[in-house]
């Protein structure tokens, strides 16, 4: 029995100092499963991390975890500490884009390309391109997460052994993140009636359908101006004052203004009052759109917001739920606490954070799950597990969903931004009939990611990692 240090950014929460709790996002899941297939083997798993504040020792899921205090413009020399200071072979769990001298006969991972942002300039990712060359130079082997990251080592890079970089996709368990039991909300005679009124319904919307999709691409009449050529405009929202707040390019450019014939924040109530009879979603509940991420830029918060600003002002059966870690005190955190509070529906809008072991009752409650991801994605733990219950997924095509989603087939893949993805939860929210098809693929597919072949995966390349390193580092078997 030996030890085996895992180096990462993140595992326990070092963002807002409750340092004794796993941060809930899906590089600290995954580090979280990786210590117990290492633990399943028979060795002693420890965790060494980055701490935004002081220096930290705690203990938490049977795990020792040690946090480093460092220097944001000098995250390698903080590795560097972590690395003199671990007890066993080395794991460099993330941070791979980052020029780190590592320990000889060492193991790496890759959770998805993260600099795959657009507007970050060229010179950088050619230094991003340089360092993952130096990881492969000096790490024994890096386990990927999707594809995207094998294929750019091939493009970009040179190495000389094509086993080099194993591909092991994120997993899910398909026996705990299982569909909802049917939901029964009503008694026994009310349901031929309900029924009757829910053909009639199905009818009249089939029958309004294209209007009402076509009105996403009619000018509002309410906080738009024309701009003297043409060009109508939103005016300045909350969510404008939080895109330039965050100062982000790409948010300007979506948010600047907006073409002629687009539907416009929650400007609709003109068209809402031609519309609301062929939109109420649900005669028994309101329909829930899930959006189960870390409340942050990359994951695409902004997009939500924008499109959850359109979708509860033309919906008003519909609610959202914002299902993810925020770090409070943060530009976005406070930026989206500030939207959600003065939100002129503020009452369908529900943010909770949720343990891992209790998501799965938030997919149970949803009927769609966004993954509106803007960069730097893997084989997101979000989107499988959404999957795996069934749900239709709407998700960007960045990253490693495009591993995961098939358009049309088991869900729905669209540019980030919200625009598309707008459109996409429209169609989603007006066709129940596709909501149940995709959601069906959906489960069919997250069962070839079930998390026992992950486990039997990564066993394999532990065994042949720690017996190398245990002849190196004198640690018996």
């Amino acid at each position: 029995m030996g030890v085996v240090s895992i180096l990462t950014h993140s595992f326990t929460d070092g963002y807002n100092r409750e340092f004794s709790r796993v941060f809930g996002g899906g590089l600290e899941r995954y580090v979280l499963d990786l210590c117990s297939v290492i633990r399943g083997l028979g060795h002693i798993p420890e965790v060494h991390q980055l701490s935004y504040f002081e220096a930290f020792q705690t203990r938490t899921e049977q795990i020792d975890v040690y946090g480093y205090a460092y220097d944001m413009n000098d995250v390698p020399e903080a590795f560097a500490r972590m690395a003199a200071a671990a007890r066993g072979p080395v794991i460099y769990a993330s941070c791979l884009w980052q020029p780190i001298a590592y320990k000889p006969g060492s193991l790496g991972i890759c959770h998805g390309i993260n600099w795959d942002r657009p507007a970050l300039p060229l010179e950088i990712k050619q230094q991003v391109a340089e360092h993952i060359q130096l990881a492969l130079d000096g790490l024994v082997r890096i386990v990927s997460v999707d594809s995207h990251f094998q294929t750019f080592c091939r493009a970009a890079c040179t190495f000389a052994d094509p086993g080099q970089v194993v591909l092991i996709p994120n997993a899910v368990d398909t026996s705990y993140f299982t569909p909802a039991p049917p939901r029964r909300t009503f008694e026994h005679e009310q349901e031929e009636e309900w029924l009757a009124a829910w053909k009639k319904d199905l009818a009249s919307h089939e029958d309004h359908s294209e209007a009402v999709i076509s009105g996403l691409n009619a000018p509002s009449s309410v906080g738009e101006r024309n701009d003297g050529n043409g060009m109508v405009r939103a005016d300045r929202s909350e969510v404008t004052v939080i895109a330039e707040e965050l100062d982000s390019p790409n948010i300007r450019q979506g948010m600047a203004g907006h073409q002629p014939n687009v539907l416009t924040g929650n400007h609709l109530k003109e068209q809402e009052d031609e519309t609301t009879t062929a939109i109420h979603v649900s005669p028994s509940r309101p329909l829930r759109i899930l959006y189960p991420r870390r409340i942050s830029m990359e994951r695409g918060i902004i997009p939500m917001m924008l499109a959850a600003d359109r979708l509860l002002g033309a919906f008003p059966d519909l609610e959202v739920e914002f299902a993810g870690e925020l770090v409070e005190g943060s530009t976005v955190g406070r930026s989206f606490r500030y939207w959600h509070r003065t939100h002129p529906h503020a009452d369908r809008i529900i943010q909770r954070t949720y343990d891992f072991r209790d998501i799965r009752e938030a997919y149970h409650q949803a009927d769609i799950a966004v993954i509106p991801t803007v960069f730097s994605e893997g084989t997101s733990y979000a989107c499988l597990e959404a999957m795996s219950c069934g749900l239709p997924v709407v998700a960007s095509n960045v990253g490693g969903l495009n591993d995961l989603i098939q358009d049309g087939f088991n869900g729905l893949l669209v540019p980030p931004g919200e625009e598309a993805l707008t459109a996409a939860l429209v169609r989603l929210v007006q066709d129940r009939a596709e909501r149940e098809r995709l959601g069906i693929y959906a489960r069919e597919t997250a069962l070839s990611y079930d998390i026992s072949h992950w486990r039997r995966r990564w066993s394999t390349v532990l065994e042949s990692f720690l017996a190398e390193a245990g002849l190196k580092e004198g640690i018996r078997g």
